[in-house]
């Protein structure tokens, strides 16, 4: 037979699962307690990063506001300044431009007005033949077979004519742009090249076709033969006020002009070189002084420069620009 449990014990279990019962319930309550609290905090959060996120959209809105201000002021001021200061140099670009295709109407309207110049010279030294051969003959006999004046005194017409690319002009005037740039740009160019001739033949083209203030004294005692420039010469009078330079030939080396602008005290030379192949002509720039005109000068105007004849307009027209502008 079993025994049975005693009362004592019976009592004991019941006291141990009451206490169970308590201990568990406790920790129960604990727990929702805390699980409470975890989710009172978490909607705190929630609703604190809602209205951190709903500031900082305020504050990006109010910002880019501010930027589109910002940038409109920008705007109004660039236009402003454009207006001020980019408008009138576009002007200028354009007066220029414009003045550029004035020039080469000009000269392409000239083209029949030299054509018939060019025919009334030879012509007229057609008509001069004559007398030419005599007077040669009367001074030097001893030459009879040589070359004749008419062939020795020929003239050689070339007319080329350049293509203008109208981009880079409008595209290029620029105070401070190439002196070769502005030349290659030119539509059109002439050129009127007069060989070489002997003294006797100088003689006559002098008789011929100069005034009496230009023509050169030439002396032939002593066996030599010495050229002597015109005191005053009426037509170097006129291009130096025409220019505003003073100017001077030597002959040293070679025909070299000099000039001089005397308010500034800007000083250059050009030195005549004959090409041995018979082409064209050309004129070497070579500076002397700047005189006041050192710190605002041009580059080219500071350098050795190599130039034809039919280019001296666009030259003396580049130095009278730089001239008057700071003078």
């Amino acid at each position: 037979m079993e025994a049975e449990p005693a009362p004592n014990m019976e009592a004991l279990y019941s006291k141990l699962f009451d206490k169970y019962n308590k201990i568990k319930t406790k920790k129960l309550t604990e727990l929702d307690e805390l699980t409470k609290d975890q989710e009172a905090k978490f909607v705190n959060y929630v609703s604190a990063a809602e209205e951190l996120i709903e500031h900082l959209k305020s504050e990006n809105e109010r910002l880019q506001s501010q930027l589109n201000d910002l940038r409109s002021e920008v705007a109004s001021i660039r236009h402003a300044t454009l207006i001020s200061t980019g408008f009138p140099r576009m002007n200028s670009v354009l007066s220029i431009r414009n003045s550029g295709w004035k020039r080469a109407r000009r000269v392409r309207n000239s083209d029949k007005v030299f054509s018939e110049e060019v025919e009334r010279l030879q012509k007229l030294q057609s008509e001069s033949t004559f007398s030419s051969k005599k007077d040669r003959n009367n001074r030097q006999p001893s030459t009879r077979g040589g070359t004749q004046f008419e062939s020795s005194s020929k003239i050689v017409i070339r007319s080329s004519k350049r293509k203008r690319c109208s981009a880079t002009e409008m595209g290029g005037v620029t105070p401070h742009g190439s002196f070769q740039d502005d030349v290659m740009q030119r539509e059109s160019t002439k050129d009127l090249h007069m060989q070489s001739l002997s003294t006797g033949d100088l003689v006559n083209v002098q008789r011929t076709y100069l005034p009496e203030c230009c023509r050169r004294t030439i002396d032939r005692s002593g066996g030599e033969i010495n050229v002597d420039n015109p005191a005053n010469c009426l037509f170097q009078a006129l291009v130096e006020f025409l220019v505003g330079m003073k100017f001077s030939v030597s002959q040293s080396e070679g025909v070299c002009i000099s000039a001089e602008h005397q308010s500034s005290g800007y000083s250059f030379s050009l030195t005549w070189i004959d090409k041995a192949d018979g082409k064209e002509v050309e004129l070497r720039y070579h500076v002397l002084s700047l005189g006041t005109f050192e710190r605002v000068a041009p580059q080219w105007m500071k350098e050795v420069i190599m130039f034809s004849t039919s280019m001296c307009p666009i030259f003396f027209e580049r130095v009278t620009r730089v001239v008057k502008l700071f003078s």
